[in-house]
């Protein structure tokens, strides 16, 4: 979060230019100065002006549950952001293999940079999902971790971290990793971490957490994925 504060000058002078800007990291607690906003309002007082004071927040989402459209509701997110001009990064944990029907228009987004890890779970031909984890899994877990930190300095609007709660749950990825990635998250940076079964600790840490409930699923009924609506 950004608080900044203008100096004030008395009523009737041309406003100055010089400021301060004091930052605070909701996340971390860590506290610095940050880039100057500037505004075009200004707040009138008896006998003193002053320019409006401008709060940024940066948030940290989380999107878990037992229900379908976890990935989505992300995706949605991160096309809001795109059709305001704004650098989103899509980094999927855990899925690999080209038969995710959402990747082939994706790619063509301006301003969207999708980064696919994982090893391939499921057999299009069979409709069947490969449930053994194995080590290749956990090191692709890993350079999907690395991947976010890389990205940290490329000033995204947004990072989505697909998946990976999902991770953290199987045990490809440790928690004292998980939580660097979210206490290193910079402070211009909105974060939003998908998957099931999101931790206690995660969720006091998260400003916005929902829940996907699953109510009724055809799965249940032993029907297959269906292409276009679960792939």
């Amino acid at each position: 979060m950004y608080f900044l504060i203008s100096g004030g000058q008395p009523e009737g002078q041309a406003p100055q230019n010089l400021f301060l800007s004091a930052g605070l990291n909701l996340k971390n607690g860590s506290f610095y100065v940050k880039q100057i906003f500037l505004t075009n309002s200004y707040i009138f007082y008896q006998n003193y002006v002053a320019p409006t004071i401008y709060c940024i927040l940066i948030m940290f989402l989380i999107i878990t549950g037992n229900g379908k459209g976890k990935t989505t509701s992300a995706i949605g997110t991160a096309i809001r952001g795109l059709g305001w001009g704004k650098k989103v990064a899509l980094i999927h944990f855990d899925k690999g293999g080209s038969h995710y029907g959402e990747q082939h228009i994706l790619e063509k987004l301006q301003g969207l940079d999708v980064f696919r890890f994982g090893k391939k779970r499921f057999d299009e031909k069979s409709k069947k999902f490969r449930f053994k984890n194995t080590e290749d899994d956990k090191k692709e877990t890993k350079l999907a971790i690395q991947k976010i930190h890389d990205l940290y300095n490329k000033e995204y609007f947004l990072i989505i971290a697909d998946e990976i709660i999902n991770c953290l749950n199987l045990g490809l990825a440790d928690e004292p990793s998980v939580r660097e990635l979210i206490d290193k998250c910079p402070s211009d940076t909105h974060l939003i971490l998908t998957g099931r079964n999101a931790p206690e600790w995660m969720i006091e840490k998260a400003d916005l957490v929902s829940e996907i409930q699953e109510v009724k699923h055809y799965f249940k009924s032993e029907s297959k994925a269906i292409k276009g609506l679960d792939y």
